[in-house]
């Protein structure tokens, strides 16, 4: 039997290490399109949570950026072998999670096609009833809509979001479910605490022991 509670996840910089991925193909695209630019490791950092289209939007004109993200995802989903890697804990928890009946679902803001990319290369794609990326909102996070689908698909009332980055908290309090920040956050975690999560994690498998008291 199903549990009540269902965890979900944000994808990039919490359940995968994409960093360098994306710090490899924001170069690539910069190479082409802006050459001679530098781009400086805070602004590298300022890259991960946002959408492509939000991002590109800072350099770049609007007739511009759906090339800039066509050529950003050519380059992107060719080299995830390469750059990707999956946190420690990660795959053993969702196994328990998954032995435990927990409804459990991914919730990013990166297209669905890249995010299931990720998932088949570590093989954890099996865990997970629902993947929501941005083809299947109308409104990214910090918009609540991707964690509220995926609660209504599941068919649970309550849940938690655990993500690395302030707008995964904005939207599971925004979704009034319980919030989960993660410490291995590159950026940090003074953003994600100021909004005051309802729990902060070391690492991925503290989520055992913590569903535990609001299950």
């Amino acid at each position: 039997m199903k549990k009540a509670l269902a965890i979900i996840f944000d994808l990039d910089g919490t359940l995968l290490n994409t960093d360098l991925l994306i710090q490899k193909t924001f170069e690539h695209v910069f190479e082409k399109y802006k050459p001679g630019y530098t781009l400086s490791k805070e602004e590298h950092l300022s890259f991960l949570g946002p959408t492509l289209t939000a991002t590109f939007e800072r350099y770049f004109p609007e007739n511009m950026i759906e090339e800039l993200i066509e050529y950003y995802r050519e380059y992107n989903h060719a080299h995830h072998e390469d750059y990707v890697t999956i946190y420690p804990t990660v795959k053993e928890t969702l196994e328990s999670l998954k032995k435990d009946n927990y409804p459990l679902a991914v919730v990013t803001t990166k297209s669905t096609h890249a995010a299931y990319l990720g998932l088949e290369l570590f093989d954890i794609t099996k865990y997970f009833d629902i993947v929501l990326g941005m083809e299947d909102v109308k409104n990214v996070k910090p918009d609540p809509e991707g964690i509220k689908k995926a609660m209504e698909t599941m068919k649970c009332s309550n849940a938690i979001y655990v993500g690395d980055n302030q707008t995964d908290i904005q939207a599971g309090k925004n979704a009034e479910i319980y919030t989960a920040g993660v410490k291995w956050s590159p950026k940090g975690t003074s953003a994600m605490e100021s909004l005051h999560p309802d729990f902060m994690i070391d690492r991925m498998d503290d989520i055992l022991k913590l569903i535990e008291r609001i299950d």
